[in-house]
């Protein structure tokens, strides 16, 4: 409103100067149209000033808004990793209880193991003295081997078991293989050099060197026996040669108790 009306006092007096001719056109003061070019310059100004400013204000809207949308990704970011480290620490936390659960039963464990172990190694012992009388020797080296084992403070309890296995292994193999291997056996009570034959835990027999003497052992007396040299001489002698693979696979022809009804 102040502008319009500024704008009318300027084009009045103009006018009016316009009618008046130009011969007075000379005698007017102009001051009055610079000061109104002044204020319009001035008022353009003002106007440039404001939309400057206008334009940074918007600039810096969107760049706030930017700013904030890049923030927002971020904690949807940071809201995702949350949760995934929260589940972490939930499955950490039940594995720890697990780890603390298994170290109890490790010491309880570990304190019942020396009595185990001679439970187990003691009834192995046991086991050898009643079986069949094949490589007693060598058997006996390595139970006692375990057993020094288990008296060394040396050894880990790990290792201590891992050999009682190892021997629980072996016997438990001898029931399911044959072998053939030169002994000394006492005969009559003379000492005879003689090939043994085992097949599992079922037949152990022996025949001499010069083929002349042939015996089996029995279980039921547990002493040797003579057999029969017409009968089992040459079967005996065969399946020897098939135990050591010197002659193919063939059906063995043994002396075997008949097994008893169980009472």
């Amino acid at each position: 409103m102040n502008n319009r009306r500024l704008y009318y006092k300027v084009l009045a007096p103009f006018a009016s100067l316009i009618v008046a001719g130009a011969t007075q056109a000379a005698e007017v003061d102009t001051s009055i149209i610079d000061q109104a070019l002044k204020v319009i310059e001035q008022q353009n100004q003002a106007a440039a000033q404001s939309q400057e400013t206008i334009t940074r204000l918007s600039n810096s809207a969107s760049s706030l808004f930017e700013e904030f949308k890049v923030e927002n990704d971020n904690l949807e970011a940071m809201l995702v990793l949350n949760a995934g480290l929260r589940k972490q620490i939930s499955i950490q936390e039940e594995q720890i209880a697990t780890i603390q659960q298994s170290i109890t039963d490790v010491a309880v464990v570990t304190q019942e193991m020396p009595l185990l172990m001679n439970k187990m190694l003691t009834s192995v012992e046991q086991f050898v003295e009643l079986d069949l009388p094949f490589q007693l020797e060598e058997r006996r080296a390595r139970l006692q081997f375990a057993r020094d084992a288990i008296d060394s403070p040396d050894v880990s309890i790990a290792e201590k078991f891992r050999q009682i296995l190892v021997i629980y292994q072996n016997e438990n193999n001898y029931g399911r293989t044959h072998q053939t291997y030169p002994t000394t056996l006492e005969i009559g009570g003379v000492e005879r050099d003689v090939d043994m034959l085992r097949v599992g835990r079922i037949a152990l027999v022996y025949q001499t060197k010069d083929r002349t003497m042939t015996g089996a052992w029995d279980q039921d007396t547990r002493s040797w026996v003579e057999l029969d040299p017409v009968e089992y001489r040459t079967a005996i002698q065969r399946a020897i040669s098939v135990s050591s693979g010197l002659v193919s696979p063939a059906i063995m022809d043994l002396p075997i108790v008949a097994p008893e009804a169980a009472q």
